[in-house]
């Protein structure tokens, strides 16, 4: 049977260079930010449903949703990024579903992987075989924030927004720790996804 795999971790924490590694290895996988920016993109579904709650000021002149916009609405008022989850989650769950299950008919395709990193809040993983949590240092996490153009409070809010890194680490079947050079990360990528072929030879039980 194809085995899923979930990548999920802090706000810059290096999960997409995870996905990049997994895909290098031959992996097929799936990012669910890219899904959420398809979803309120120019015409896309969702546009419609935000302007109704957020208002025709968070759109851009194309018709797509605007998402640093959005971000600084829903980041500071959890009410709203509340009614914002329960609009995108749904969405981004059933594209990802339909994307696994069109996966499952391609011969040879034993591994697949997703980039979620949201997993624990939505309360999705226990559709997983396997749940990857990619963790770095917050002094790590701002800085890289900073670096794409954020302010330390909104670095801050971003951070504080999502579960307790520390959380999702204990939950997690692996931890990828990505404080260091991305030659390290490589690395643990490779190291987890051997233990994870390995296992597949060797059936087990998860933990839940």
């Amino acid at each position: 049977m194809m085995k899923k795999i979930c990548i999920t971790g802090g706000i810059a924490c290096g999960k997409s260079s995870v996905g990049g590694y997994l895909r290098e290895f031959g992996l097929k996988v799936i990012d669910a930010d890219e899904v959420c920016h398809d979803l309120m993109g120019r015409r896309g579904p969702l546009v419609d449903r935000i302007a109704d709650v957020f208002g025709k000021g968070v759109l851009n002149r194309d018709g797509s949703a605007n998402r640093r916009k959005l971000g600084r609405i829903v980041f500071a008022d959890g009410v709203k990024r509340r009614k914002l989850n329960a609009l995108v989650h749904p969405a981004a769950r059933r594209e990802i579903s339909l994307w696994l299950e069109k996966r499952k008919a391609v011969p040879g395709m034993n591994i697949v992987a997703a980039l979620i990193p949201l997993v624990y809040e939505a309360c999705w993983e226990l559709d997983w075989d396997v749940v990857i949590c990619v963790a770095a240092p917050l002094s790590v996490q701002t800085a890289r924030l900073v670096r794409k153009g954020f302010s330390e409070k909104e670095a801050a809010a971003r951070v504080a927004a999502q579960m307790p890194l520390a959380e999702k680490m204990s939950r997690a079947d692996y931890v990828i720790f990505n404080a260091g050079p991305f030659a390290g990360l490589r690395q643990q990528t490779a190291l987890v996804l051997r233990s994870i072929q390995e296992k597949m030879e060797k059936p087990h039980g998860r933990k839940k």
